[in-house]
């Protein structure tokens, strides 16, 4: 692949501020996995945790952006396969974080990309690292959104709709605001309160970001926060 010199330029410039934050090897091995994911995955479980150690020894308040792909917030500790993401996190299995240890988790879009045993274990998983009193804002497609969609119209475009939320982005199970309140108490989160795009009553709505990025209408997706019991 060749480069004009202007996206030379960039490349460099973007390339010493991966190294300022995440260290040289951090930021090699992270231009390197994006060439190739089998390196990536091989490397970056040793490599990143480097990196997740540092944050969490010098972030007070930890908020952790789980999943976020290369949607790095500000304040966030953004986790992912990703090699654009701070560190390397599989959300599929036991997260790298100590019990009790987490003040907040943001999780927009994820949750559905998992079936239903592996996103009852994440969020069994996430109750497990946040801190007495910490809580979780998830978002997720709304099941009852769509399935109303195609109920109250003859027109193709809401059959297409569901069909692709359902097979056109990876998606593995979708769910009503029922069963997700279900799997969260079952999870053992409490005060379980519905919640709005970019929520100004919500402490981590700020970070909402998925429908202007995707260019979809906000209420196609379910907004849910809930509390782990202070004891």
């Amino acid at each position: 692949m060749s480069f004009t010199s202007e996206q030379s330029s960039s490349l460099i410039s973007k390339f010493f501020v991966y190294k300022r934050k995440y260290g040289l090897a951090h930021a090699v091995c992270s231009y390197l996995g994006r060439q190739n994911q089998v390196f990536w995955k091989l490397v970056a479980p040793v490599i990143t945790q480097q990196y997740i150690h540092r944050w969490e020894t010098v972030t007070e308040h930890r908020i952790i952006n789980l999943g976020g792909g290369s949607n790095c917030l500000a304040g966030c500790l953004t986790v992912d396969i990703s090699p654009r993401s701070d560190a390397y996190v599989d959300i599929s299995k036991q997260l790298p974080f100590a019990d009790c240890s987490i003040d907040a988790i943001f999780c927009e879009e994820v949750i559905e990309h998992l079936d239903i045993r592996l996103g009852c274990q994440l969020l069994k998983e996430c109750w497990r690292i946040l801190k007495p009193g910490g809580f979780i804002r998830l978002t997720t497609p709304d099941l009852n959104w769509f399935a109303q969609r195609v109920l109250i119209s003859t027109a193709t475009d809401a059959c297409d709709e569901i069909n692709q939320i359902f097979y056109g982005h990876g998606h593995c199970y979708l769910y009503t605001q029922d069963m997700l309140d279900f799997y969260c108490q079952e999870a053992g989160f409490i005060q379980l309160r519905r919640s709005i795009y970019k929520d100004p009553e919500s402490k981590l709505g700020y970070l909402d970001s998925h429908a202007d990025r995707f260019n979809h209408p906000p209420e196609m997706s379910q907004y849910l926060e809930a509390q782990k019991p202070d004891r």
